[in-house]
């Protein structure tokens, strides 16, 4: 029997370890991103891969003068320098509700942040897709394999953006000579709600119907579905941009911009969302839907501040007063249209084959309720903790103690993207006391993918790309 071996000196045995240590670690520091175009090089051929459609979301277009060409969003480094964007105002101020600006093409990137460009070339160099030109016939082989990147006005009522996305894949039909073709959706923010109206509806607008009639066509045009970052039950966040604007660049959109477009009110909370809350953390039964809410509040276009600006746009005082009394009443038109596109997308869902992915952010704690404070110069909504300080008086005049301390950055946050919380890309409405858990309104999810990625650049992530490409490119 051999003798027991001696231990190594501490020394040796620190750096025995360390040799262990990098010696299992080696091919893990070797790979710390997916090699995209070796894992999909077996797959970039398939003559059946059908066309995809990518849709943009909110303000992922530019607009542009339909005449002259002349770019009105982003415009440059000097626009998010300088512009207030009251130019993206005109549909509100025009008579018949519209203006000479239209989409141009992706907002592939500003002052150097990636919005689309990486997405759009890892469909281009590692899935092989070309991008189409609708009214263009299909080629054969590898010339077939087409993505369409479908550009829709932001500003506009996004049942504009459903019915004209019918007629893109209508067209396709016809350039593949195939009636019966079906396409996959990659849909980002604002475009997954478009594409899940679609889904649900299809061209028809059931938004005044008494109750929403079901489409059954979905699933003949439409194969695969990826939702990224959508929120299906909207976002706290554009409850504060219709109270305070929305900070872009160096600059904030003033809230009679924000409120002349129809697509923020589409991604308010869900009625059934619990989303303004008192400074005890209790909810408030206030009705964002309601336009005498905010009317009786003298929130956003019925600020005295907002009403001044808009009335000195107009060259006679009579001039300002219509301008004010049109922007409000398009401001309960939006809130009207709204609060049914939201109801629309949680009603019962008829089944169907297509296969929906949801991919988003979770690490970033993400507006998820609005506190709402009481003063002497009225109410107010405040989405940031730290604007309140870290802890409530019950009393007047009284020093908080312990026991009065809340936590108002986990009471007004959960977790998320930093513009949608995650439950809200999920899409299930949270259940009332006494209720059971029923998914009949949910849409049929086949996969879920999250990852610690902020809401702009959730399509820039190389991991979103990777597992977008598998569920594109799977058989």
């Amino acid at each position: 029997m051999s003798a027991p071996r001696a231990p190594l000196p501490t020394p040796w045995r620190v750096f025995s370890l360390c040799l262990l240590v990098l010696f299992f670690a080696a091919p893990v520091l070797a790979m710390d991103k997916p090699d995209l175009a070796r894992l999909y090089e077996n797959s970039a051929h398939d003559p059946n891969q059908p066309p995809v459609i990518l849709i943009h979301g909110l303000m992922g277009s530019t607009l542009v003068d339909a005449t002259t060409r002349k770019e009105y969003w982003p415009g440059g480094l000097g626009a998010l320098a300088f512009s207030d964007y009251r130019s993206l105002v005109q549909m509100a101020d025009a008579e018949d509700g519209n203006d000479n600006l239209v989409p141009g093409d992706l907002v592939y990137g500003i002052a150097g942040v990636d919005f689309y460009s990486a997405l759009v070339d890892s469909l281009e160099k590692v899935g092989n897709f070309h991008r189409g030109v609708p009214g263009q016939p299909a080629g054969t082989g590898d010339a077939r394999r087409h993505y369409y990147v479908f550009l829709y006005d932001w500003r506009k009522d996004n049942i504009e953006a459903v019915r004209q996305l019918h007629a893109l894949i209508e067209q396709i039909r016809i350039d593949y000579n195939d009636p019966k073709l079906r396409v996959d959706i990659i849909a980002h923010s604002n475009g997954g709600l478009i594409a899940n109206y679609y889904l649900r509806y299809g061209p028809t607008d059931v938004l005044e119907q008494p109750e929403f009639t079901p489409w059954d066509e979905g699933d003949q045009r439409i194969r695969r579905l990826v939702m990224l970052g959508t929120p299906s039950l909207g976002s706290v966040r554009s409850v504060e941009r219709l109270l305070y604007g929305m900070r872009i660049g160096l600059r904030t959109i003033p809230v009679e911009v924000m409120a002349s477009l129809a697509t923020p009110f589409q991604s308010l909370p869900h009625p059934a969302v619990q989303s303004i809350v008192d400074v005890n953390g209790n909810p408030v039964a206030l009705d964002i839907y309601d336009p005498e809410m905010w009317k009786a509040r003298h929130w956003s276009v019925y600020s005295p501040e907002v009403m001044t600006r808009v009335r000195s746009s107009g060259d006679t005082i009579a001039a300002g007063d219509a301008a004010v009394a049109r922007l409000q009443s398009l401001f309960v038109q939006h809130l009207h249209r709204a609060q049914r596109f939201e109801l629309a997308l949680t009603a019962r869902f008829r089944r169907s084959a297509v296969e929906i992915a949801v991919f988003g952010g979770d690490c970033r704690l993400t507006s998820a309720r609005g506190l709402l404070v009481q003063d002497a110069s009225g109410s107010r909504v405040i989405f940031r903790p730290a604007e309140n300080g870290p802890s409530r008086i019950t009393e007047p005049g009284k020093k908080p103690s312990k026991a009065d301390r809340i936590d108002y950055e986990r009471l007004l946050a959960d977790p998320g993207d930093g513009l949608v919380t995650r439950s809200s890309q999920v899409g299930r409405l949270p259940l009332q006391p006494g209720q059971t858990r029923s998914d009949a309104a949910a849409l049929p999810v086949a996969q879920t993918f999250f990852l610690c990625e902020a809401h702009d650049q959730l399509t820039n992530n190389t991991y979103f790309q990777n597992n977008l490409l598998y569920f594109l490119l799977s058989r």
